[in-house]
Parts: structure tokens; C-alpha cells; sequence
């Protein structure tokens, strides 16, 4: 079997008030994570504004954290003295059962006798209240070769739009056997990744992010209304912008259950930075522009800072999204300039923009907060958030943190136990996956070692617990064990989500999207339901496509001593002309 390995650079930015530090983060070869799972071979340009500053801890142990698929940023993390997550009590409740919902090599509905071939481990799913999930997925054996789907716990898998051709951001612009498109045309090429997950609410409303070919835009995010079974658009490339002007670019967003859509755009000319707006049956209004004033003064200088470039020339804005819950409230991050704070997490109830949590408020387990990323936010007005904070003026940590204002607790920090091991791997947080439950209880993905070998999905509870909900080298309900876990899940009511390799599965099966139960104390365990199984296929691998593989870009090498002097959002720099690569021998 062909192993087709990706790797990622990502240039790192961050404004931070007196200094701005640059650092490589480095990608991972994906023959280490994908147990011989074959991946798309699209190209990619990363602009990323995060936060970085070393490589190892005190006691010589790695700390990493992923950033965005493969890609990892390492850090100087400190260790807490009594720090513990594990409260003394036994946890409220247990992870009572595990299930498969799509499986590589079970077949595709809608793409003439395809099977998917979703590569699970780095492309996460989204699931609501019925514990059905969405997921975007490759398609082999058919010229429908790409789409969004979702499947039920009942092993029910449906397609919700079928693109074709090269993948998105490919330069393909001719292939028309998709699925016709609400703005002419046809679906062409899906994106793939953590940050183009498809979003699901209550109702069964799915949210995605695709190509048209021979429409009236090239690209558009789309909603799948399930009432009607109709597909409409939320916003397109070229569309009229709230704020003046067109949408240069559009960007993947998050969906209430009342159909409502936040979701990033960026004006003509503009690849970095991108503006926050939402979407309500059919009209498009602004949540947060640059140079709009901030709660406490100052203004925006930084709320979608993360953008993608692409073979075919063109740049996606793709985070941090924004989240809305059923209240209609919204959680995002911001930067600013002048005023009360450089960053924080802003929440948005009415019309009223409150600052949930900045810099350099203190953390609910001393020092202070100096970073953090986009927080997913629940019905109950809670929001869970990835930090870096000061324990001390003179070190710094990293790790998920949860609650409202007046109610902060931490859920796990480099170094706190898990599991008989020690955190040592996290994940920066990424909507429109949903990592807070209505209860409080946050889902996150850990790692205990400092190869990358050692996952967990792990469920930190209100009362300090966590729950393991699978461990790398466990057994699978479609047989063979875990391999590499998807660093992004997601989790509605007792329903998380678990995308992950799985080597030695039945019929070939390299990868699934599954779904664990939590069992709150008192809550009846749930009948199980019957474990779809992989439909065999003569070539369980990927079909190579022609599309290059990413390069790397160059950037800066960590600096010794941050510089003094500030420096804004960063300055686009040319996407450079893929070379093509050879194709993989038989």
C-alpha cells in the first residue's frame, strides 16, 4: 500500500502588547499519524496569527500543542504545584459506550457505488442533539469523488451535496457532475481539514463550504435546510458586503438550532484579515469590523487573523470562527488597539458586547491570562477557550479553561495527570466543533507523551474529573484498535464525537468517524444500537489525485529576545507556483 505523506508549515504571528515573537511551527510527516491511511495531496498556503516561545519544559519533557491538522507549535510550558484536575470524589457519571458512524470503504450514497474515504483523523465531525453527525469526506471509485455528509446512529449515512472534480482551491473550474448549485452550476471541489468542518444543528441543518463551477461565484458557503430539503446560500464570493463594497473572500462559520449563521469575509484585496458577520434567512448583517470601537475603548485590530492561500491563487479566511448559541448570543475573539485590554474572548448578548475574559485578567488557578483562542459558547451563556497564561511573571503555561464571568475553572493544563500519564499534547480550540456541553463539561483532545503516540479523548467534567473516552491502542466496535486521533472533537448533550485511525478494522477500514456516551450519575445506559460495518471494496486506498502537496513556506526562525517594537496583522506575501509533483508509484 502507498503511504503519501503531507507536511505543513505554518508562519506564526502575534501581537502581544511590548513584543511580537515569530516561530516555525513545524508539520508532522502523516505516515507517522495515519497508520497507512492515504490523504488528499491538496496545496496550501498558511497565514496564522498564534503565539509561541520555546521547546521544552523545565523537567526536559515536550510540550505541544496542534494548531490545525498536522501542524504543531512547541512551547515552554511550566509545571503547577498543586494543580491536580482530579477531584477527590469519583467522577459524576462514566463513558458508557462507543459507536461507529461512518467508516472508510462503506459506500456513498449518491455518488454511483463510491465509498468514502474520509481520513478521520484530521478531518473532525460535528454533531447535535440526536447524535447525528456531519462530516466532509473523499469519495473512491466514482467521478463523484467529494462531498458532505451525515450519518445516524442507526448507521444511516445520507449526502447532503456532491462535488466533483479536483479538490477545493485545485484550479479545477470545468468538471460539472456535482450536484447542481443554488447559485448555478455545479458542486466542484469540497475543502478538507479541520477548519472547513461542515456544521450540524438540532433541526438537521447542515452548513458548508465549497467550489462552483460555471455559477455565479466561484465559492460560497452553503446551509442544507432540513424542513426543506432545500440548499441555500449564506454568502458568496462577490456578494455585496454590510460594510461597503464585495466579499473578496468567504469563510467557513457556526450555526445556532434557530438557522442562524456566523461566519467570517474579508474585502477585496485583503488575504490576512477578515471581518465577523452573520447570516438570518437570507440577510447578512456585520457582528465585528475592523476599526469598530471595543467594549472598554480602543478599537478592532485583529478578529479573523488566520487565512489559507491555495494553488488556484486565490486565500480563504478561515479563522478564528465565531460561535452562536440558541440565545443568539455570540463568542469571539478580538484583538485590539488601545482601550482596556490587547485580546480577549468577547460574548454579544442583544446589542451589548461584553468582555467574557482579556488579557491579563487572572486565571481561575493564579497568574494571568496573556493568550487565547476562540471560545465555543452553550445555551446556558458558558464558553470553554485553549489559553496561554502566566503562572508567573517569569513562566508560562497552557491549557482549557471553562465557565462564565465570576465562575471560571480550569480543565486541564501542561503536566496536570491523566490517565496514569501527564498532559503533554493539546489543541488550540476550533468552532464550529463544540467543545462545551450544556451542562459545563468540556471535550478535548490530550496527548501523554512527547512523540505524538499517546492520545486520549478526554472529557473534563464540572466537578475537576475527567473521563477517558478512548485511549490510542484500545480496541474499535468495527475492529482492529485506535490509531491517531482527529485533535478536534465535538460533544451535544451526553453525544461526543471521535474521529480517528483504526488500523485493522474490519474490511480494511483505515479511519471513522465514531461517537462516544457520557453517562451522567443517574442516567440510564443507553440501548445500543446496531455497529455499521465497512463495506468491503478492491482498492481500500485513495485514488491519487494530481493536485500538489503543500510547500513550505519560508519564515522567520524563533527570535532569542522578543523585539520591543510591535508589529500589526502580517503582510501577505505571494502564494508561490506549485511545482508538480510525481505521481506515487502503483
Amino acid at each position: 500500500m502507498n503511504k503519501r505523506p503531507l507536511t505543513t508549515t505554518i508562519v506564526t504571528h502575534l501581537l502581544r502588547g511590548a513584543f511580537f515573537v515569530a516561530l516555525l511551527v513545524i508539520g508532522i510527516n502523516m505516515t507517522r499519524f495515519a497508520q497507512a491511511q492515504p490523504q488528499s495531496n491538496k496545496r496550501l498556503q498558511i497565514n496564522s496569527e498564534t503565539s509561541r516561545n520555546g521547546v521544552r519544559g523545565p523537567a526536559g519533557a515536550k510540550t505541544l500543542v496542534r494548531v490545525h491538522d498536522t501542524a504543531e507549535r512547541t512551547q515552554i510550558a511550566s509545571p503547577l504545584q498543586n494543580s491536580s484536575v482530579t477531584s477527590p470524589g469519583a467522577p459524576s457519571g462514566t463513558i458508557c459506550g462507543v459507536e461507529s458512524r461512518a467508516a472508510h470503504g462503506q459506500v456513498a450514497p449518491n455518488t454511483n457505488g463510491g465509498t468514502l474515504n474520509p481520513v478521520a483523523f484530521i478531518n473532525p465531525t460535528t454533531v447535535n442533539a440526536s447524535g447525528r453527525v456531519a462530516f466532509n469526506s473523499q469519495v473512491d471509485g466514482s467521478d463523484r469523488n467529494q462531498g458532505v455528509f451525515v450519518a445516524d446512529s442507526d448507521g444511516t449515512i445520507t449526502a447532503i451535496a456532491i462535488g466533483c472534480g479536483g479538490l477545493g482551491g485545485g484550479g479545477d473550474t470545468t468538471s460539472d457532475c456535482g450536484d447542481a448549485s443554488p447559485i448555478g452550476g455545479h458542486f466542484g471541489g469540497f475543502f478538507f481539514g479541520t477548519v472547513f468542518t461542515p456544521d450540524i444543528n438540532d433541526a438537521g441543518d447542515v452548513l458548508f463550504f465549497c467550489d462552483v463551477n460555471g455559477g455565479d461565484s466561484r465559492r460560497a458557503l452553503f446551509l442544507y435546510q432540513a424542513a426543506s430539503g432545500q440548499i441555500v446560500k449564506v454568502a458568496a464570493v462577490g456578494d455585496p458586503s454590510p460594510i461597503g463594497g464585495t466579499f473578496g473572500a468567504v469563510g467557513p462559520g457556526s450555526i445556532n438550532s434557530n438557522g442562524k449563521v456566523v461566519f467570517l469575509a474579508s474585502p477585496v484585496g485583503d488575504t490576512i484579515n477578515s471581518n465577523l458577520f452573520m447570516w438570518d434567512n437570507g440577510v447578512v448583517t456585520k457582528i465585528a469590523a475592523l476599526g469598530d470601537p471595543a467594549p472598554g475603548g480602543g478599537t478592532f485590530s485583529g478578529l479573523g487573523t488566520e487565512s489559507f492561500g491555495f494553488q488556484d491563487g486565490t486565500s480563504i479566511p478561515v479563522g478564528p470562527v465565531p460561535d452562536i448559541n440558541d440565545s443568539d448570543q455570540i463568542a469571539f475573539r478580538a484583538i485590539v488597539s488601545g482601550g482596556i485590554t490587547q485580546r480577549g474572548i468577547i460574548v454579544r448578548t442583544g446589542q451589548v458586547d461584553e468582555w467574557y475574559v482579556k488579557v491579563p485578567d487572572p486565571t481561575p488557578i493564579g497568574g494571568t491570562y496573556l493568550d487565547m483562542q476562540a471560545a465555543a459558547i452553550n445555551n446556558a451563556g458558558q464558553i470553554a477557550f485553549f489559553a496561554d497564561y502566566h503562572p508567573t511573571p517569569e513562566t508560562i503555561n497552557s491549557g482549557w479553561f471553562a465557565g462564565a464571568p465570576g465562575n471560571w475553572r480550569k480543565v486541564v493544563v501542561f503536566f496536570d495527570p491523566i490517565d496514569g500519564g501527564q498532559c503533554l499534547g493539546l489543541a488550540f480550540s476550533r468552532n464550529p466543533m463544540q467543545t462545551i456541553d450544556a451542562a459545563g463539561n468540556v471535550v478535548f483532545w490530550a496527548n501523554l507523551d512527547s512523540n505524538g503516540t499517546s492520545d486520549r479523548l478526554v472529557l473534563g467534567l464540572t466537578d475537576g474529573n475527567l473521563l477517558i473516552a478512548a485511549r490510542r491502542g484500545d480496541p474499535t466496535p468495527i475492529g482492529g484498535t485506535f490509531g491517531s486521533m482527529d485533535a478536534w472533537p465535538a460533544i451535544n448533550g451526553n453525544i461526543g464525537t471521535l474521529n480517528v485511525a483504526t488500523p485493522g478494522a474490519q474490511n480494511g477500514a483505515l479511519s471513522a468517524h465514531m461517537a462516544f456516551n457520557h453517562c451522567p450519575s443517574g442516567t440510564p445506559t443507553p440501548t445500543p444500537t446496531a455497529t455499521p460495518t465497512a463495506t468491503p471494496t478492491t482498492t481500500p486506498t485513495a485514488t491519487p489525485s494530481t493536485t500538489p502537496t503543500p510547500t513550505a513556506t519560508p519564515t522567520p526562525s524563533p527570535t532569542a529576545t522578543p523585539s520591543v517594537t510591535p508589529r500589526p496583522n502580517p503582510t501577505p506575501r505571494p502564494i508561490p507556483t506549485p511545482r508538480p509533483r510525481p505521481t506515487p508509484p502503483g
